[in-house]
């Protein structure tokens, strides 16, 4: 049987846990950390890890809930539903015969010592590439590396299970064009299936099995896994990640990795897609062209495409055959109508070619940049009619204030900016008793202030205080800076303006929307909401907070005040019409609290608990219960006990040190139980719909399925092993650094509470 925990940590691989690297103390590391020395340094994600036997107590808590859902019967459940969908016979006979030797090829890995071993995972995207005008940028290439024992038996495992792959593959397809290679090369045992080949859009992609003394490696890609053997024989003359000066700059700043090591280059992430952007923008005509009425679909577009391909055959007679077809079943397509001028100045026709191109501006073919370099058309240059339509595109393109092309590159250029403020980012994990750290570094990029989504992140004033709303009886807490709304709001407009005329006048009606509905997102919102927020859960079910600055709280209280009387107005009178509105209509009624005056209750719907709120602190306040937002305001007074005075959230908190972005501590003690509330909530939802369901069978396996998940609850439940997590970031003005930590109970603190 495979053990719960050597399971765990072999899936966490696969999926590549987003946990943590490092080349910090280097030779500590790398005593780990070996594989990230045979990946590629051109990857753009790497996600390294080893077993931990310190870290075994949750592979065993988790193994409890594996163990329990397998003994739930939702698995036998599920097969006698797809036995009953399926029906006697020969479909049942081959399920069964799929699922028999699935199990069989399963249990031929040994998947304990993948699990204890090391493990990395890498992923990188190819460059993009223009072939012709077929821009594409092709799948990425992957690659897996176990280190272990029993490494041959295990990849004898593998190749089996990609046999059986194939086999089936094949019979459900009734093809053999999968087909299984066995070589031996760099001193290494392959198995490989090309899922790509050259004689398909050019391409080769193959995914490899290969197996070298104590390693197996499993790639998607043409390239890498030579490359992996070459790194592995030392015979490569590409460099490895571990020795790349990026990616040890990245986790120098980080203390050493004892169970994962990531490391994510965004800057190698977004470069393909910056070519990509670059080929597609050339395409549109270059710098100063812009062309429109051009079809990207139907016979007009078909039979043009036929006549580029003969063009580019040196079939110019065909060509000019082929594109007067298409002028025929479009005229009006600019871009079929200059393709003719070309072909037509290609075969001499100087007369045709010149009336074609003069038409071709006239429907919108609006690039001089491509028609004053065009080699097609150097016959052409001299004549009066070749001027005169090259001068009507730079006048056409004039005053358009642009170019298609010029603002794709604009506005994608500047989207693509938002992710490029990050330049790479590294994370460390490590086990401490019961609790798992990770530190993170997310570096920015040199001269990042000059980016223009830079402010919307970074303008605020960061936090020097935490506590100043949390009282003794706090749970749970966050408390963020968020984004500058006001920064962003000018981001998205600069960023409309980009878009040429089409983005100024989407925005002028925008503008014109606010004007009509008296509603000014400045006045309304942004001029007085200042964004850093604090909420909180009080212990012992005493309520929730949640407050959000404000710069004015005179104005903040009459703009919500006029939007709370605008909702228990408005749909009241809108609920008599429709009154299925009634769900959403709001009443309100003053707090009967003497030190929350001015405090309403807001009622939705037919809801009997109110939430509460008003304006106090200098922070919009929203809440369920008023004594909890009483206990917050008296602390910040100095009336109250803060948080401080709590030993055990002190303990589990990461108090910050110092100036701060965000800091947060949530309570999961109860999360087995609350998910079962869920579970149950949505298994009482879906009996009620059940009765409304007129097809009988269609009611069985809704019943079915429900009873199923009744049957998830006390599986869930046994979640009962999680104290809280926490976290904090900071930000030195080049790089954000986040420290978080779960806390796990211990199996005594269990076995305590379950008493």
């Amino acid at each position: 049987m495979i053990k719960h925990k050597r399971m765990h940590w072999v899936m966490a691989g696969l999926v590549g846990l987003p946990l943590v690297g490092t080349v910090a103390r280097t030779q500590a590391a790398e005593k780990k950390f070996t594989l990230t020395r045979m990946v590629p340094a051109d990857v753009f994600v790497c996600v390294s890890a080893r077993g931990n036997p310190e870290r075994a107590f949750v592979m065993d808590y988790w193994g409890e809930i594996f163990t329990a859902a397998k003994n739930s019967g939702i698995g036998d459940d599920l097969m006698a539903m797809i036995k009953e969908a399926v029906g006697e016979g020969d479909q049942l006979d081959e399920m069964n015969r799929m699922k028999a030797r699935a199990m069989e090829l399963f249990n031929g890995v040994d998947w304990s010592a993948l699990g204890d071993g090391e493990m990395v995972f890498a992923e990188r995207l190819p460059p993009a590439t223009n072939q012709g005008g077929n821009i594409n940028m092709g799948p990425p290439d992957i690659l897996l590396i176990f280190r272990g024992e029993h490494a041959e038996k295990n990849y004898q495992g593998f190749v089996n299970m990609l046999t059986a792959a194939v086999e089936e593959i094949s019979k459900a397809s009734q093809s053999d064009y999968l087909k299984l290679r066995h070589e031996t090369r760099a001193g290494a045992k392959i198995a490989t299936v090309d899922l790509l080949t050259t004689e398909q859009q050019g391409l080769r992609y193959n995914l490899a099995l290969a197996q070298r003394d104590d390693l197996i490696i499993a790639t998607i890609g043409d390239r890498m896994l030579d490359q992996v053997l070459g790194l592995i024989g030392g015979e490569s003359s590409i460099a490895n990640l571990a020795d790349s000066p990026r990616y040890q700059t990245a986790f120098k700043q980080l203390p050493a990795a004892e169970d994962t090591a990531t490391f994510f280059d965004m800057q190698g992430m977004l470069k393909p897609f910056r070519q990509l952007l670059g080929f597609a923008v050339k395409e549109m005509g270059g710098a100063e062209d812009v062309v429109i009425n051009a079809r990207d679909a139907g016979k007009a577009f078909e039979l043009n495409a036929e006549a580029v391909r003969a063009y580019r055959e040196k079939d110019h007679t065909r060509a000019l055959e082929l594109v007067k077809q298409a002028v025929e079943a479009d005229p009006t397509d600019s871009r079929v109508l200059y393709n003719l001028a070309c072909f037509n100045a290609v075969n001499g026709n100087k007369d045709a070619a010149l009336a074609a191109l003069q038409k071709s501006v006239d429907a919108g073919f609006y690039a001089p940049a491509l028609i004053a370099k065009d080699g097609d058309l150097a016959s052409l240059r001299e004549a009066p009619a070749y001027q005169q339509a090259l001068a009507k595109a730079k006048s056409e393109v004039e005053s358009r204030g642009g170019n298609e092309g010029q603002i794709v590159d604009r506005v994608a250029n500047r989207l693509i900016d938002v992710p490029g403020m990050i330049d790479y980012i590294a994370t460390v994990e490590y086990t401490e008793g019961f609790s798992l750290h990770s530190k993170t570094v997310v570096a920015a990029v040199p001269g990042v202030e000059k980016n223009p989504f830079y402010p919307v992140v970074t303008a605020k004033p960061k936090f020097k205080s935490y506590d100043q709303f949390l009282p003794q009886e706090t749970e749970s807490f966050a408390v963020s800076g968020g984004v500058d709304l006001a920064a962003f709001y000018k981001f998205v407009k600069d960023t409309f303006k980009l878009a040429g005329p089409d983005g100024e006048r989407a925005w002028s009606q925008w503008v014109n929307f606010q004007k009509e509905a008296d509603f000014d997102i400045h006045k309304n919102v942004l001029d007085w909401i200042g964004g850093d927020m604090v909420s909180v859960t009080l212990e012992k079910s005493q309520g929730s907070v949640l407050m959000i600055q404000v710069k004015d709280a005179e104005v903040a209280k009459a703009k919500m005040s006029a939007a709370v009387e605008f909702l228990s107005t408005k749909l009241v009178e809108a609920a008599s019409q429709n009154p299925a509105l009634g769900m959403l209509s709001v009443r309100k009624s003053p707090v009967q609290h003497d030190k929350l005056e001015g405090f309403e209750n807001l009622f939705f719907g037919m809801s009997p608990q109110p939430v509460v709120w008003g304006v106090a602190g200098g922070h919009l306040i929203f809440a369920d219960k008023a004594d909890a937002i009483v206990a917050c305001l008296e602390t910040a007074q100095g009336k109250h006990p803060g948080i401080a005075k709590n030993d055990r959230v002190m303990k589990e908190a990461l108090v910050p040190d110092g100036e701060f972005v965000s800091v947060m501590l949530t309570d999961y003690r109860m999360l087995g139980q609350q998910l079962a509330g869920v579970i149950g909530m949505f298994s009482m939802m879906g009996g009620m719909a059940t009765m409304g369901i007129p097809d009988p069978e269609a009611r069985q396996i809704l019943s079915k399925v429900l009873g199923m998940m009744m049957k998830l609850t006390p599986v869930v439940s046994k979640i009962d092993f999680y104290k809280s997590s926490a976290s904090v970031t900071t930000f030195d003005g080049k790089a954000w650094h986040v420290h978080a930590v779960t806390h796990y109970k211990s199996p005594l603190e269990r076995a305590a509470a379950q008493q």
